[in-house]
């Protein structure tokens, strides 16, 4: 699986490159606004994959309803969606406290080739908080399968492959 930047919006679109050939298109359609674009077959070759690293959920509450994001290997920028922010994950919200940029979720193998997951806050007002622990400016911490955080008025869940945590 990979994904790429929808041209209207700047939104996430996640698909699966194995549906084009060598000199062929793939068509897309973004879910968040509906534009519909195309990719050449080198386009695709050049996105980042995103193999199984997990995801994560967020929970629905009364300022966004639940999106599930892939996360891929290497940083992972969370924040909120807005045209024209640099991030990997946008979370679509009305929350004010969630910032543009607020957390950071690093996904890396460890030399056993196991996924190892940290979460660092990128200095946001209303701070990053691990099971209701809130992240100092330069803390890194270490996150396990079903790790519950929160940014602002927003909750999300990690899920990890293999993890036994119920969906």
């Amino acid at each position: 699986m990979k994904r790429v930047l929808c041209p209207r919006c700047d939104g996430h679109v996640t698909f699966d490159e194995q549906r084009c050939r060598a000199g062929e298109s793939l068509f897309l359609v973004c879910p968040h606004c509906g534009k519909s674009f195309s990719l050449s077959y080198e386009e695709i070759v050049r996105q980042p994959d995103t193999a199984d690293c997990g995801k994560i959920v967020v929970l629905e509450n009364n300022c966004c309803e639940r999106q599930e994001f892939p996360l891929a290997l290497g940083d992972n920028v969370i924040g909120r969606r807005n045209k024209g922010t640099d991030v990997d994950i946008a979370i679509e919200s009305s929350d004010a406290d969630l910032e543009r940029r607020h957390c950071i979720i690093n996904v890396r193998r460890n030399k056993n080739g196991e996924l190892v997951y940290t979460l660092r806050d990128c200095s946001a007002r209303s701070g990053t908080y691990l099971r209701q622990d809130r992240l100092g400016k330069r803390d890194q911490v270490r996150l396990d399968s079903a790790d519950v955080v929160s940014i602002g008025g927003t909750t999300f869940i990690l899920h990890v492959p293999g993890g036994d945590e119920e969906e």
